[in-house]
């Protein structure tokens, strides 16, 4: 697979567990709305994470990536698809051919996508500070503690 980061292409290998969640990810894309652009993918991730991507683990690791692009981008927007997937469900779990079969309609319904964005509760700001402590930690911090250390050890 191929992506474009600040005009250059870079080669990302599809791997098995990427391929398990493509479907899944791609028709979150499109029951949500969410562009496949940069901020687009900063929504999707703020929303799977919301909701929840169970035991697998490369949407995690996807949306990790998503969520802190989404973060620094567009991060109003990342709150919003944020809140919203903290009322919603998604298809992680479910069989991708019997997702396939529904209408868009019956899936956001499904989903929990055919109601405006909730007001936000208390309990959805917190575990969205919560979320980018963890992303930010895990996507930025670790591995520039990793560096450092290795760094000091040579």
């Amino acid at each position: 697979m191929w992506i474009r980061f600040l005009g250059i292409p870079i080669a990302f290998p599809n791997f098995d567990a990427r391929r398990a969640i493509l479907v899944t990810h791609d028709v979150h894309h499109l029951l949500t709305g969410y562009p496949t652009t940069w901020r687009g993918e900063g929504e999707i991730g703020a929303f799977e994470i919301a909701t929840g991507c169970r035991g697998y683990w490369a949407a995690w690791f996807f949306n990790f990536g998503g969520f802190l692009f989404g973060l620094v981008l567009a991060p109003r927007r990342l709150w919003r698809a944020f809140v919203r997937g903290r009322h919603a469900r998604n298809y992680y779990g479910a069989d991708p051919e019997v997702v396939l079969q529904r209408t868009v309609a019956q899936a956001r319904a499904e989903l929990g996508l055919d109601r405006p964005v909730p007001t936000a509760t208390v309990a959805d700001r917190l575990t969205f500070v919560g979320w980018i402590l963890i992303v930010v930690a895990s996507v930025v911090l670790m591995p520039l503690a990793l560096f450092v250390g290795l760094v000091l050890v040579l």
